[in-house]
């Protein structure tokens, strides 16, 4: 349940915060009949307020009201008292149909509406005791009056004078903008946190669609996998507030996916795989769908090297999370049987503990000049802070009895891979000492390193520096 005493302190007009918190005060002091009166008067004050906004955005059913409210306050302060009591049933219309205007203009949803029409018709009874029959007074319990207080402010008064279509417009065209940088703080305050829940569905409604199904957006003016890109990383965000929505969202997605193009379907495993609540998602015959294609890319590579796509690419990425290994069990078979230029590919988009057993193999299936400095500084360098003692010796076992690693620019990439293994502290020396020994039958080699690893003096006498 919200916070009744957190939530009066987000009121977001600050003119309207008084006539709330007088709301409050009446319901602690156990008035609940003014402290309904008042929780409507501050709905009525705050909806007016959202609706001249909104009116000054061109919108023309604000326009309309705040045409209306503006006659009455003229009315209200002619000099002529006729006049001036004109002003009060206008005003009264306005009250009577302010709730239906707002629902137009998309500041409440429809279950909104019916929650505070409701507080409306309390309202009457608590301020016209006349209404009931037989002349008895109405009276609401402080629970009823609680419950109104929080609807009110839930709804309404929390938040920005903002409409579902119009935030969903704004995030588009954010996302879609040149200049677009991802900041997740900036993103979910302006997109999520501050905004009612049937804008933020609407919001993560449209990030679902387009991240899921790749489709162009008429409105926007980027290539479709482009913004499906922008809008996955979105969605990342999105779900470390609230991932229920997310996974809502996403679901809505799933039946369009199973009979969307092949294509399409591996687009969205590359963009969305590592994101948990994709897989909530998923159907199982999905799932099946995607195994079946992890395999066919396992076999694709093995009949013509270098045939992947970034997307087929992308996907094998996906070997290193365990969950994703359990749900589709060929990744592992797939990645482990790719030619190793293609590992490499794979390595060099997102390196990873996992890969650190392979790196042996991959260094030992060098067979050019070229191919080592690849492996060297794609696999072997970003995998260098996840090694061990044990596991950094048995890949400099490798590199150091395959002399096709020892072609262009061998040296930068030793100094790479020995900056990169810091974390082992003094242990990373004693692990480096045997094989930098081994070059001493090229002086220049030899000499080269010990100064980019800062040592002084032949390797017998360095003893642990840092």
């Amino acid at each position: 349940m919200n916070n009744l005493e957190e939530l009066l302190t987000r009121v977001h007009n600050p003119e309207v915060r008084p006539l709330i918190r007088d709301g409050h005060r009446a319901y602690a002091s156990g008035i609940p009949r003014a402290a309904i009166v008042l929780t409507w008067t501050a709905v009525c004050a705050d909806l007016i307020a959202k609706a001249r906004v909104l009116a000054e955005d061109g919108e023309p059913e604000a326009q309309a009201l705040a045409k209306e409210v503006e006659r009455a306050q003229g009315l209200a302060a002619d000099t002529d008292g006729n006049r001036r009591g004109t002003a009060i049933p206008i005003m009264l219309k306005v009250e009577r149909t302010i709730l239906d205007t707002a629902l137009k203009l998309e500041l409440i949803d429809s279950s909104q509406h019916v929650q505070l029409a409701r507080l409306q018709e309390d309202r009457h009874q608590s301020a016209h005791p006349s209404l009931r029959p037989l002349g008895e007074l109405y009276e609401p319990s402080a629970e009823y009056a609680r419950a109104h207080l929080l609807a009110a402010l839930d709804a309404v008064l929390i938040h920005p004078p903002s409409q579902g279509r119009k935030v969903r417009e704004s995030f588009a065209a954010h996302v879609a903008d040149s200049g677009f940088l991802l900041n997740a703080g900036h993103l979910t305050n302006t997109y999520f946190d501050r905004v009612r829940p049937a804008a933020r569905s609407a919001v993560v409604d449209f990030a679902a669609k387009h991240a899921v199904l790749q489709i162009e957006e008429p409105t926007v003016a980027l290539p479709a996998d482009v913004l499906a890109d922008r809008l996955a990383d979105c969605l990342r965000c999105f779900a470390d507030r609230d991932v229920t929505v997310v996974e809502q969202a996403m679901a809505k997605q799933m039946g369009k996916l199973a009979v969307a193009e092949p294509g399409v379907q591996l687009s969205a495993l590359a963009r969305l795989g590592d994101l948990p609540a994709f897989w909530r998602s998923v159907p199982e015959s999905l799932r099946g769908l995607f195994e079946d294609r992890v395999v066919q890319i396992g076999t694709k590579d093995r009949t013509l090297v270098g045939s992947l796509t970034a997307n087929e690419i992308k996907v094998l990425g996906l070997v290193t999370y365990d969950d994703i290994r359990k749900t589709l069990p060929g990744l592992e078979v797939a990645f482990a049987k790719l030619h190793f230029r293609t590992k490499v590919d794979v390595i060099r988009l997102r390196p990873d503990p996992y890969y650190a057993s392979y790196l042996p193999e991959i260094i030992g299936q060098v067979g050019s000049y070229d191919s080592g400095n690849s492996v060297m500084r794609n696999a072997v360098a970003p995998c260098a802070p996840f090694l061990d003692t044990k596991s950094l010796a048995v890949v400099l076992r490798a590199w150091w009895d395959n002399n096709q690693c020892w072609g262009r620019r061998v040296n930068d990439a030793l100094e790479e891979v020995y900056q990169a293994t810091a974390h082992l502290g003094a242990d990373r020396d004693t692990v480096w000492k045997p094989f930098v020994e081994e070059l001493g039958q090229y002086p220049d080699l030899y000499e080269d390193v010990l100064r980019r690893f800062g040592w002084t003096g032949p390797v017998q006498t360095i003893s642990g520096q840092e």
